[in-house]
């Protein structure tokens, strides 16, 4: 059947309907995201054709494996009828000790921090994508779909951007026209190649009625709103929209998200959805990134702390209520912290020294991330990819940042051997 959501399925009785959907197109640049076909002696496979035009599309059926003869140890192969299941690579990981397992267990990947502002145009004009590109295709030689992270982000974004060459700060029409300028060349060099951009990141927080920035602690929230970033003290809202018109111009094929974390705070959701309404409205944003770094669980003594609303629940009702406005919904940056938000990182004494997690913690996180699987698979029609920001506990950006407290937030351990978090996402039928 051929749904609102651009994905069609077709079975043995509906292969005209399908057909009949495809010579209906009256626009040549039309194309569908994914294609999900079941026939009789074949099984299901989701197939990836966002970079296809409708008029030149193929399908290959493959041979039927009997589902229970299949035990199943690659996770994106266990989860080909889900989604697609990613991995954050640096610029050393993709390559190293870490490659196996990438190769083996995840088709999508997205650079860490190579395709940061910082890293792509360090000074003016002076665009440097030698590493990215090493990446980029190194992911595609393995069939991996690749997402692009980030093209503007109050972060990483270097000095030079709010500064004039005439001295002082930067007027807001220049900004604007930097942004113009970085996302359509970086864009332009990674078109065909990139599926998915995110294009802003992390523009929205919270504030106390001195409009301050409450960070983690709700319990003085007035109101959200846009970040008081340079970008915006500048440019106003405007950043936001000039960056994806020129990430649409540069690349109509690509899929724009908007990406930040919280995202199961009812009241951040509703000031996001605000200004994606304006984008989609002018077609100019495709989806929305859940960045998703959570914790063994949620806040229990700091009930004001932005992670005692980190549920499952929560979670789902966001997923659906981006999807309801026709969004896609992507899970971007995922791991699960030992440690709760109850304290600081820089708290030494509630640090975890050991190499190995102990039998509790390994059951906790396990169970921890069985419970958002679980529900990530109900709502796969909603979830296109599902991204680990890193691939083992040896590389975690949360054993470096901000205190270099020690962590196990993903599926791999120290060792690069599946934890119990990867047998408990995947043992399910499918």
């Amino acid at each position: 059947m051929v749904t609102s959501e651009r994905i069609f399925l077709c079975r043995d009785e509906s292969s005209a309907l399908l057909s009949d959907a495809l010579h209906k197109s009256t626009h040549s640049q039309d194309a569908m995201d994914q294609l999900k076909v079941t026939k009789k002696g074949f099984y299901t496979k989701l197939v990836d054709i966002s970079s296809y035009k409708i008029e030149n599309l193929s399908i290959t059926l493959q041979d039927s494996i009997p589902e229970d003869t299949v035990h199943e140890t690659s996770l994106h192969k266990k989860y080909r009828n889900y989604f697609h299941i990613g991995a954050a690579i640096d610029g050393n990981s993709y390559r190293d000790s870490h490659a196996a397992l990438w190769k083996e267990h995840f088709n999508a990947a997205v650079c860490e921090n190579e395709m940061k502002w910082t890293a792509l145009q360090p000074s003016e004009g002076n665009f440097q994508f030698g590493q990215a590109n090493a990446m980029v295709n190194a992911a595609r030689s393995n069939g991996m779909l690749v997402r692009g992270h980030v093209l503007v982000w109050f972060d990483q974004t270097p000095d030079w951007v709010f500064q004039s060459p005439y001295g002082g700060q930067a007027s807001k029409q220049l900004i604007l026209e930097r942004i113009r300028t970085h996302v359509t060349r970086v864009m332009q060099e990674f078109k065909d190649r990139v599926y998915a951009w995110d294009v802003v990141n992390e523009a929205v927080v919270g504030y106390d009625a001195n409009n301050q920035d409450v960070g983690e602690d709700l319990g003085t929230l007035a109101r959200w709103g846009y970040r008081n970033s340079k970008l915006y003290q500048i440019a106003g809202e405007d950043h936001i929209l000039e960056a994806f018109k020129a990430a649409r111009e540069a690349d109509p094929d690509a899929k724009l998200f908007y990406n930040d974390f919280w995202n199961y705070l009812d009241g951040k959701r509703e000031f996001i959805i605000s200004f994606v309404k304006k984008l989609k409205e002018q077609e100019l944003i495709d989806g929305v990134g859940l960045q998703c770094h959570l914790n063994i669980s949620p806040a229990k003594e700091k009930l004001s702390n932005q992670s005692a609303y980190q549920t499952v629940d929560n979670l789902e009702k966001e997923i659906k209520v981006y999807a309801a406005l026709g969004l896609d919904v992507h899970i971007t940056e995922l791991d699960i912290s030992i440690y709760t938000r109850d304290y600081t990182s820089d708290d030494q004494s509630r640090w975890y020294m050991g190499y190995d997690l102990n039998e509790d913690y390994q059951n906790r996180l396990a169970a921890r991330y069985k419970d958002f699987f679980d529900m990530f698979r109900r709502n796969a029609g909603k979830i296109q990819n599902v991204t680990f920001w890193g691939i083992a506990d040896d590389n975690t950006w949360l054993s470096e940042f901000p205190s270099g407290r020690p962590d196990h937030p993903l599926l791999f351990d120290k060792h690069l051997k599946p934890k119990r978090a990867f047998d408990a996402i995947m043992n399910f039928d499918r």
